[in-house]
């Protein structure tokens, strides 16, 4: 079986699905979301650069709340 997955994965490891990594990273998100806020919120150069309120953004967008 690790033979077969190791020759899958040479097979299609030129192959990127992104809508499924924008998924994992918005359920990542979401389960985090407090957590990541908060320290976006602490970090001096994430302040400056408004990453808080632009993944926020990102959030409402991706949930389709406004």
């Amino acid at each position: 079986m690790d033979a077969y997955l190791v020759e899958q994965s040479r097979l299609h490891g030129n192959e990127f699905n992104t809508l499924s990594a924008l998924s994992e990273l918005y359920f990542y998100i979401n389960k985090y979301k407090e957590e990541i806020l908060t320290a976006l919120d602490r970090d001096g150069y994430c302040r400056k650069h408004k990453l808080r309120h632009k993944l926020e953004q990102a959030i409402n967008l991706m949930s389709g709340s406004s």
